[in-house]
């Protein structure tokens, strides 16, 4: 007899194949729970949770008549004594169990034969309305085979793209996603197989449905890493599905290991299979002495030996003694400003202590306001400028690659630097998280290595390199110029690893095997290979899927303090010196200065050294972190949310007291990421709002927004904050969210006290919004915007007023009103020049000049525009300068003065780009190539349309298509 229960979906009961009913649904469920538990139950805890309001006697009669109908039709698959009944496992199949047995394993079979049995939720369409524990009971179950299934499609699906099979992995993941139409990590699958199959139309509707379904049911936006998920697939920037695994050959021996390469010990492994990479690098080393320096990019995938091939460089270079600088970037901080060239700079000062004295006081100052050390304590030394343009930024990037080459060169450790001395190396690694001024700073000493003779090396992963382009570009251009290369180290081959396992003290593995399970990424080699050392004959193998399985067993082995620390560190997120480690885990100096020995000897942590021994410092300490970010996040969830909390709220502690001895050396996002996850929320609002200051001031305008989000959601002010959000959306050309944000601000200013504060408030507010408006040409939605603004200040703020009158002469000649719009231009002046306003003023001789120009008077244009300049030039914030000289650019061009009218664009589209403006940038570039093409430089004009029509693009408007912010030339 063949017994078979499926509750997976309707409640099917079978024997030998013929479909079973009852007469009673409580026999149905009493199958159920007897099937799921897969133990016995009492009598009485059946007759309690079956029939709850009947008494004792009642319902264990109840409890025997059904207990007879079921039996009738089960025969011997129920076991039923006079205390209890069972389920007999052996005699009835039941589909819960094949899928709880199938749904963890990691085969692709097993797991879609899991999803296969999953015809529906469990027991779906059944209730028992009188039986609220059963009803409990059910709904629990319900819930853990439905996370239990979303883990195995997501499994599912990794697998199905692993081995080439996009259709099948796209149908488990549309499954995935009926489970929880919330889930965003499905969402991000399905968008990222659109995009894998050129459906870019078909992932842009899977994006706005979730953006919708997320709006309405949450009232929040989708994640930032979804976000950049749509703009590369939209972008044509995504990478392409990784290549099918292929299958293992035939057993090998391994291939003998030469007597050259030594046996690996605890704390360092032989570099194998990287003997072309490692000439490259040596290569460019030697180059880099004579006729300028190089670059080198090492890319590929995390784990593939990038950094293991960096320290070979590096220990080389010490032995030699060259100089190194090394820095590396960690994921979570590319939304601070100018983290690694304070790095940097840094290290540099470690190294070289006597380098502020040698330095000239300008380069000082600037490289100061990163690392406040080298700006020296001459009392009578210059202040540092301050940072408030574009060329500001160029100064300070400027002074930073001076410093490096300073440090760096031949000559700074005293040898000759034509003869004697080595090349210096400054080294990056991880660059993908740089922050963009970071990333800027990087460009630019690529663009002019030809001043230093050092070799710089950058590695990065290739699938996260999307933020990277300006920084490609200029390695491009080294490339052509034979001073760059880049370098990708590919898997180990099977000679490798029979080379590294045939190495005394190595595990007895086959080649292939690990090869098969491993596919050559030295990372998971070295984790197979260190876990066989442990356990020279293991049960199974343990596929790629499961490396955190195989990291946790080696958080299991180490000490408690050694335990503790390793948590302490994956809350800190990065590296980190032994001080902060003491603070945040609790442990006394000793305790960490011993758990740091024992997790450098397991290879759970590294030490960064920030100096070689011959030139250490003893104010500087080593700082540590994890070699791969998969066993820092391991680390992490081990913890308990609880204890999560604790040590984040210790770190934020320490950190905060660290900001308020040295604010250089401590950011405020940090911060305020520690604080917002001990549960924190008023001061982690407070510290978001701060590192988006910081931000701004920096013209960091994406940071400054995340920053902002965060800084509303945990509850900072509204007003301030929604209206800071608005401005720097505007800066990002993010016109549709502006709006949202500013009619949002407008409505809760309305609720306030009245007053002349609250009028100013409401009249900024106003002028914003027509500032949104005139950019996406409604001009007369912008018109009536700034007719309130005119009302709101006439008679209180001249300087206001005289602002709001030229943005209406501007709405006026774009409506065609010329007259009206010279009206408005002439008393803007007059308001302006009355309230003693020098940006005000700017801002109207401005619109005069402009609207000169377009009535013919060219002379008056001109006075307009340069008497504007003049004021705007004087002006902390570069914008009105922008205006003034793209305006003055185009008068120049029109009156016959080209080579004048392409300088003045060219400082104009500088200026601009700094600021970061999309929308204005884009017109610049547009501007500018009409120029060079008016001046035959057909290249270089389409290089700027290009450009143009990409920032153009980017834009976003809203649903509705708006062709006048491509018109836009002069503002």
């Amino acid at each position: 007899m063949e017994l078979s229960l499926a509750l997976l979906g309707p409640p099917v009961v079978r024997r030998d194949g013929a479909l079973v009913t009852f007469d009673t649904r409580k026999a149905t469920a009493l199958l159920a729970l007897l099937a799921v538990t897969g133990r016995e139950h009492t009598r009485e805890q059946l007759a309690d949770l079956l029939w709850p309001e009947a008494d004792s006697v009642k319902g264990r009669a109840s409890l025997r008549r059904t207990l007879s109908v079921t039996a009738a039709a089960m025969g011997h698959g129920l076991v039923i004594s006079r205390a209890a009944v069972a389920l007999d496992p052996a005699a009835v199949r039941v589909d819960v169990t094949e899928f709880g047995a199938l749904i963890d394993r990691t085969d692709a079979a097993s797991l879609e034969r899991a999803a296969a049995l999953y015809r529906s939720d469990f027991l779906a369409g059944f209730t028992l309305r009188d039986c609220p524990e059963f009803e409990e009971w059910q709904a629990s179950v319900t819930e853990e085979l439905r996370q239990a299934l979303a883990r195995g499609l997501q499994r599912l699906v990794a697998a199905c793209i692993a081995a080439g099979s996009l259709e099948r992995a796209a149908g488990h993941a549309r499954r995935w996603l009926e489970l929880d139409p919330l889930h965003e990590p499905a969402h991000q699958a399905i968008i990222r197989l659109h995009g894998w199959a050129g459906q870019r139309s078909a992932a842009m509707r899977q994006y706005r449905s979730l953006v919708r379904v997320l709006d309405r049911e949450l009232a929040v936006r989708p994640l930032p890493e979804t976000a950049r998920l749509y703009d590369d697939v939209r972008a044509g920037r995504l990478g392409p599905p990784p290549a099918p695994a292929a299958p293992p050959a035939g057993a090998a021996a391994p291939v003998p290991a030469p007597a050259s390469v030594p046996p690996p010990t605890a704390g360092a492994w032989p570099l194998v299979g990287r003997e072309d990479e490692l000439a490259a690098l040596r290569a460019a080393w030697r180059s880099a002495g004579s006729g300028g320096g190089r670059v080198v990019a090492i890319t590929g995938q995390a784990g593939c030996g990038k950094t293991r091939l960096i320290a070979e460089l590096r220990d080389e270079a010490a032995g030699a003694g060259a100089i190194v600088l090394a820095a590396r970037c960690h994921d979570g901080e590319t939304g601070l400003p100018f983290v690694l060239a304070a790095d940097l700079l840094r290290t540099t000062l470690a190294i070289r202590p006597e380098l502020p004295a040698a330095l000239p006081a300008q380069t000082a100052a600037m490289a100061g306001r990163l690392v406040p050390a080298l700006a020296g304590t001459d009392p009578a030394a210059p202040a540092a400028p301050p940072l408030d343009s574009p060329m500001a930024v160029t100064r300070l990037y400027a002074a930073i690659a001076d410093i490096l080459g300073a440090a760096a060169s031949p000559a700074a450790d005293g040898g000759p630097a034509a003869d004697g001395g080595r090349p210096g190396i400054v080294v990056v690694e991880d660059v993908q998280w740089a922050d963009s001024s970071s990333l800027g700073l990087l460009a630019y000493v690529v663009r002019r290595l030809a001043d230093w003779p050092l070799l710089l090396v950058l590695s990065w992963q290739p699938e996260q390199d999307g933020r990277l382009r300006v920084l490609r570009t200029a390695l491009t251009e080294a490339e052509s110029q034979a001073a760059g290369a880049t370098i990708e180290p590919g898997p180990l081959g099977p000679e490798a690893v029979g080379t590294l396992l045939g190495l005394d003290g190595m595990p007895r593995i086959d080649v292939d095997l690990l090869l098969a399970e491993t596919r050559g990424l030295p990372m998971l080699v070295r984790e197979y290979v260190e876990a066989f050392r442990d356990d020279p004959s293991p049960a199974d193998w343990w596929p790629p899927a499961s490396v955190r399985d195989l990291f946790r067993t080696r958080l299991d082995a180490v000490s408690e303090p050694a335990r503790q620390m390793l948590t302490a560190a994956a809350v800190l997120g990065s590296d980190n010196d032994a001080d902060l480690l003491r603070a945040v885990s609790g442990r006394g100096e000793d305790e960490i200065v011993e758990a740091i020995d024992e997790t450098l000897a397991r290879s759970l942590l590294t030490e960064i050294a920030p100096v070689s021994a011959r030139q250490a410092s003893p104010r500087q300490a080593p700082s540590y972190g994890f070699p791969y970010e998969a066993l820092r996040r391991t680390a992490y969830e081990s913890a308990t949310l609880a204890r999560r909390r604790l040590l984040h709220g210790r770190a934020a502690d320490a950190l905060i007291r660290r900001h308020e001895r040295d604010p250089a050396t401590t950011r405020a996002a940090t911060v305020a990421g520690h604080l917002q996850l001990a549960g924190r929320d008023g001061e982690a609002a407070q510290w978001w709002w701060r590192a988006a200051e910081v931000a701004r001031e920096l013209y960091a305008h994406a940071e400054a927004h995340a920053h902002l989000t965060r800084a509303l959601a945990l509850g900072y002010p509204e007003l301030p904050g929604r209206v800071a959000l608005a401005e720097v959306l505007v800066v990002l050309g993010r016109y549709r969210e502006a709006l949202a944000e500013l009619e949002t601000a407008a409505a809760i200013a309305a609720e306030g006290e009245p007053g002349t504060q609250a009028v100013l408030v409401q009249a900024g507010i106003e002028h914003r919004l027509a500032d949104v408006h005139h950019r996406l040409g409604d001009w007369d939605l912008a018109e009536a915007h700034l007719a309130v603004v005119t009302e709101l200040v006439e008679g209180a703020e001249p300087g206001l007023l005289a602002r709001a009158q030229a943005d209406r002469a501007v709405v006026a000649y774009r409506r065609g009103a010329a007259g009206q719009a010279a009206e408005l231009g002439r008393a803007a002046l007059t308001s302006a020049r009355a309230a003693a306003d020098p940006g005000a003023t700017a801002q109207a001789l401005n619109v005069l000049g402009m609207l000169a120009a377009r009535a013919g008077d060219s002379a008056a244009a001109e006075r307009y525009l340069r008497d504007g300049l003049a004021q705007a030039r004087q002006q902390p914030e570069p914008g009105a300068t922008v205006a003034a000289l793209n305006n003055l650019a185009r008068l120049l061009a029109e009156t016959g003065r080209g080579a004048e009218a392409l300088s003045v664009a060219a400082e104009a589209l500088e200026l601009g780009r700094e600021l970061g403006d999309q929308h204005r940038v884009a017109a610049l570039h547009t501007n500018l190539a009409d120029l060079l093409h008016a001046d035959g430089q057909r290249d270089a004009a389409m290089t700027h349309l290009k450009e143009a029509a990409r920032r153009f693009a980017s834009v976003d408007v809203g649903d509705a298509p708006r062709p006048e912010i491509w018109t836009l030339v002069e503002w």
